[in-house]
């Protein structure tokens, strides 16, 4: 058997439309054709007061202790069968483990999947990313990136590009998923409750051009709405919508006058998506592609023009790799803005304040982390002088950001090196115009990865955060991980 190289964390697939990611990112071909795997992993963590950026972000909850700290990572996965197979079914877990200034064990992945093609049903916690964006060295998708815990779904998915139409020519891919975030704290009319907290999720993305076209495009959306019980939190009385009623103007987007006698009406639950854009080039030597997610909130998105907010990106991979010596194998550059936000000064508190909710105090979060763009962080994970905005409910209070971010992926015989850097600037929110400081921040890391013996490898990661937005800090790791 050949000596496995791989980088935990990131996905082999360079442009995932709504497609999860296997439990084991990045695995030797000779161990992903095995129906059955496992990995451990022993790490050695140093970090300052607070973990850097790109040790936290995009992590799917796998996050280390601050200080020195040992954890211990754990993966096993029954996939399908390398043979394809009508009907099939697998599962997979992964937990972590940190000792260090505390103590904790958490259950990342949990899952049963089934296959009967080309539908696929996934229930319980699992790795995903939803929308068109390169999920090996990007900077996340918007709407759900892998930034946080997974959440607890069930997902009927369509994995591949299917039903296809005009000799091939078009087909489709997509998922629609119910999920359970919990219990989180709601706000109405000076009314606090604590309710359990749902998540409603959908995708579907079209491509245009042959499998095996030199060019292709790629059109498609993303959907993500999370809701409490509405009876429960505004009163039955006042509340007139029935569950079935509830959830279809849930699934559909549209809005719901909560206050009789006012003129403004609102989504129903937290809305955050965007449609998705992609142009696709294959070579002999290369893969191309060219991507952009046009962001959308509330209705406001689509009359006021927050269109023009959304990740545009650039992703190349090398397919053919040299034979000793260095070599780049991907290379992705990607630009976020959030400045627009479909903002109108004569409603200054009707405009698209992303992840944020007036009702809902954790806004689009989970496990106090965001569901989606790293680079608005929640206001727990950024220097504490920074305002709260207190007109309304804020856990995100830096949505206004321009970022800029490049990876690159290079080889040195078996040594493979994997470099981010992220450079942002931050506004803070409309609302806080005038007393957010607008702050610059750079965050950039390097993991490498050196095969030993069979199945066995070494991995280092050093990370450091550098500006105003994110308290100075360096950390990293090293760790040895087993195969098998």
């Amino acid at each position: 058997m050949k000596t496995a190289l791989l980088l935990v964390g990131v996905s082999l697939a360079g442009i995932a439309a709504a497609q999860p990611i296997p439990v084991l990112d990045t695995v030797a071909k000779d161990f992903i054709a095995r129906r059955n795997y496992g990995l451990i992993e022993i790490q050695a963590v140093q970090t300052g007061d607070h973990v850097p950026f790109w040790m936290r972000a995009l992590q799917y909850g796998n996050k280390p202790l601050t200080g020195t700290s040992l954890a211990a990572i754990g993966s096993y996965v029954k996939d399908y069968n390398p043979v394809r197979r009508r009907f099939d079914w697998g599962y997979g877990a992964q937990v972590r483990g940190n000792l260090g200034s505390a103590a904790n064990v958490t259950l990342l992945e949990a899952y049963a999947k089934v296959r009967f093609n080309p539908f696929e049903v996934k229930v319980g916690r699992f790795r995903q990313v939803q929308g068109l964006i390169d999920t090996a060295l990007g900077m996340g998708s918007f709407a759900y990136s892998g930034n946080s815990l997974p959440i607890p779904m069930i997902q009927v998915n369509l994995p591949e590009y299917s039903f296809p139409l005009f000799d091939s020519l078009i087909s489709f891919k997509g998922s629609i998923a119910q999920g359970w975030m919990g219990d989180t704290r709601t706000k109405y009319m000076n009314n606090f409750k604590t309710l359990p907290e749902y998540i409603h999720q959908k995708s579907l993305h079209m491509r245009i051009g042959k499998p095996e076209a030199k060019m292709r495009a790629v059109l498609g959306f993303v959907h993500e709405a999370m809701w409490v019980d509405n009876k429960q939190m505004v009163g039955a009385s006042a509340y007139k919508l029935s569950p079935f009623e509830t959830f279809m103007y849930i699934v559909t987007g549209k809005n719901y006058l909560y206050k009789p006698g006012n003129p403004l009406t609102t989504n129903i639950g937290n809305h955050v998506g965007h449609i998705d854009v992609g142009l696709e080039f294959t070579r002999p030597t290369t893969e191309t592609r060219v991507y952009r997610e046009f962001l959308y909130d509330t209705e406001n998105s689509f009359t006021r023009g927050s269109l023009v907010d959304g990740i545009t990106g650039f992703s190349v991979v090398n397919r053919k790799p040299a034979d000793g010596g260095m070599y780049i194998r991907r290379f992705t550059m990607e630009y976020l803005s959030t400045m627009n936000q479909a903002y109108n000064p004569s409603r200054p508190y009707n405009h698209d304040n992303y992840y944020n909710h007036e009702f809902l105090y954790e806004g689009a979060s989970y496990k106090g982390t965001g569901i989606g763009s790293p680079f608005i962080p929640m206001r727990s994970e950024i220097r504490s002088t920074f305002p709260a905005q207190s007109v309304i409910i804020i856990s995100f209070n830096n949505t206004r950001v321009k970022a800029l971010h490049m990876g690159v992926e290079w080889a040195y015989d078996k040594v493979l090196v994997r470099h981010r850097m992220s450079f942002s600037r931050n506004y803070g929110m409309f609302e806080s115009k005038t007393t957010f400081p607008v702050s610059n921040q750079f965050s950039t890391s390097v993991e490498v990865g050196v095969p030993l013996r069979e199945g066995w490898q070494a991995r280092a990661l050093f990370a450091l955060d550098s500006g105003g937005l994110f308290y100075n800090s360096t950390g990293g790791f090293i760790s040895m991980l087993r195969l098998f």
